[in-house]
Parts: structure tokens; sequence; C-alpha cells
């Protein structure tokens, strides 16, 4: 005699598996500040004033050689007014972030030039004192 035996597949429920990962992508995504930085070297000054970033904002680099850099395009001091005069919008922040051993008269200068290019607003970027 013959008896029929009953298979059960049990299967894994990946239902919770799949609402946990759903979480923890939500839960990075809202934690997570999305700040474009320029990639350049440049070692910042250290400062105790706290300022908040703008969300437009153009940065300014400038390395401890001199060279300037705007959107990681490489640019001569001559062009910078005119590169400026591109990108600038009614309310947009220059950030010049300037490294820490540049000399003052090409910092000066670059802000000069910001100026000249209709910047509303010039900040220079440094670190919080202790970074």
């Amino acid at each position: 005699m013959d008896i029929p035996v009953r298979s059960k597949s049990t299967g894994l429920n990946l239902t919770p598996l799949i609402d946990i990962v759903f979480l923890l992508l939500v839960f990075f995504l809202l934690t997570t500040q999305f700040i474009e930085e320029d990639g350049i070297g440049v070692k910042l000054p250290s400062s105790n004033s706290v300022a908040n970033r703008d969300r437009d904002e153009v940065a300014i680099a400038i390395t401890r050689q001199g060279d300037l850099f705007v959107k990681g395009q490489r640019l001569p001091l001559a062009s910078l007014t005119a590169k400026l005069e591109e990108v600038l919008g009614a309310d947009t922040t220059v950030v010049v972030r300037g490294d820490r051993e540049v000399a003052l008269q090409t910092l000066v200068s670059v802000m000069e030039k910001a100026k000249q290019a209709g910047a509303a607003r010039l900040v220079v970027a440094t670190l919080q004192e202790g970074n």
C-alpha cells in the first residue's frame, strides 16, 4: 500500500528583510548631508566663528602655489571675472577656499575679481577651531 506523502516546501519569507533594508535606506537618505566639495587639496585656516552654508554658492579654491579653481576647472586670475559672470546668479554666494599658506595679495585679488563679476556676498571658508 502506497501512502501519499505530502511534500511541504518551506520557503523563506523575505518580506521582513526587505522592510528593514528599505527603512535603513530611508534613514540614511534623510540623515546624509549632500554638500558638494570641490576635491582640490586646500588646507583651510581655522576660525572660531561658524556659519551655515548656502545652497546656491560658487566655490573658488586657491592652492598653496596660487592656482585658482572654479568648479574643478583651473583658471588664470585674468579670466576669473569672466568665468564668475557666467556662473553667478542673482543670489549666489561666492566662497573663497584659500589655502592657509596662500599669499594675502592673491586672496585680495580673487575677492576683487569676484566683486567685479557682481558677487553680492563673499565668504572666506575656514575650519572650525579644533578640527
